[in-house]
């Protein structure tokens, strides 16, 4: 009995113990993360370090910060994914408008799909050098960045304004995103400090699980996330009205500032074609807009990309459809709609094409879609 009583007089100091061993282990594999990202990648050992920091809010909008860097993503002067933009020499610029996919997420450095075009329009040896601004920003509305075009317009003179649009920016929105005034996010009262740790921890749990594992854990992810919440089944017209809109703003500033606007389908990994692992694709795609049902993704895609084109005609804008041609090939997607470097490299190949077409005198003045061929 005595033994008892002791041994439960002892447990709050064990059960310290153990809470302070956890917190010795958790700081020591925390700064073993952090220095292994600074020498890696060069990163502040304190601080904050993740994509958000890549930009910050500004009068005008959300911005690149010059020469910031997170992993192997580093931005250069002017806050743009890519090179340093060279001195006005008489080249003819481009700029790629977009979200995650034009900025680039999974391809290599260099292997972006603006970095492939910039190399695919040189190469076909026309008289003046090509140099293509990658104005994409992850999460970015085509409606949102108007600001965004005009000031680049300013500053760097493009000839073409290459617009790719991501339908699911548009899930749950009923009014468009152009000439909304702008709004700063407001920071939170309590910074909880961010452990890198947790991040490495999952990036090796992704690769250690098997595919069946991971769609569990998603989908418990999404029940959770969705527990409150009613679940869509597709993606109600008013969104892609607001769509629609801001399409069409995103042509009237780039006929603004002079340059000739083109407009591109939105390109996704399923297409026509069943693939044993669309379902795992589909559940990764949900995880982050847990508020639609699978179903409703490709269905999105495909009332979009209409959209796109009927704009496109009524507009009199060219349009490249990139969906015909990548759509459904696995090989050009590193998960649901973001490319690979394979992938990248065939969009640079289709845009350039439409480009050098747009901007020749005699098929300035054309008003058709470019339809690709579709994949074998």
């Amino acid at each position: 009995m005595a033994d008892t009583t002791a041994k439960r007089r002892d447990l709050p100091r064990r059960l310290a113990s153990w809470a302070v061993l956890a917190l010795v282990f958790t700081a020591t594999m925390e700064l073993a993360a952090r220095i292994d990202d600074r020498l890696t990648y060069g990163a502040p050992v304190f601080g904050a370090y993740d994509m958000e920091e890549l930009w910050q809010a500004t009068p005008r909008g959300y911005r690149g910060v010059a020469h910031k860097r997170y992993v192997k993503w580093g931005l250069n002067g002017f806050g743009f994914r890519g090179p340093e933009v060279r001195p006005d020499t008489g080249q003819t610029r481009i700029l790629a408008y977009g979200a995650s996919e034009t900025f680039g997420i999974y391809e290599d450095n260099g292997r972006e799909f603006p970095r492939a075009l910039e190399r695919d329009l040189n190469e076909r040896g026309a008289p003046a050098p090509f140099e293509v601004i990658n104005a994409g920003m992850p999460g970015m509305r085509v409606g949102s960045g108007i600001s965004y075009i005009y000031d680049i317009g300013k500053a760097f003179h493009p000839k073409v304004v290459v617009i790719y649009p991501s339908p699911t920016h548009y899930i749950g929105v009923s009014h468009p995103y152009c000439g909304r005034p702008m709004t700063m996010p407001s920071a939170s009262a309590i910074a909880l400090p961010q452990l890198r740790i947790a991040e490495k921890f999952k990036d090796r749990l992704k690769e250690a699980l098997p595919a069946p594992g991971l769609t569990l854990l998603r989908e418990a992810g999404i029940a959770w996330a969705s527990r409150h919440g009613e679940t869509l089944e597709r993606v109600a017209p008013q969104s892609l009205d607001a769509l629609d809109v801001d399409l069409r703003c995103a042509i009237k500033a780039s006929r603004d500032i002079g340059a000739i606007p083109l407009l591109v389908t939105h390109a996704n990994r399923f297409g026509r074609i069943r693939h044993d692992d669309d379902a795992y694709f589909l559940t990764g795609w949900r995880a982050q807009y847990p508020e639609m049902r699978e179903g409703g993704f490709v269905d999105l895609e495909n009332r979009a990309n209409a959209r796109i084109e009927a704009v496109a005609a009524q507009e009199g804008v060219r349009m490249v459809d990139a969906e015909a041609a990548l759509g459904g090939n696995p090989a050009y997607f590193a998960d649901h709609v973001h490319f690979t470097n394979a992938g990248a490299e065939h969009m640079g190949a289709l845009l350039s094409g439409a480009i050098l077409d747009s901007l020749a005198p005699t098929t300035a003045a054309a008003a058709w879609p470019v339809k690709a061929a579709s994949n074998p």
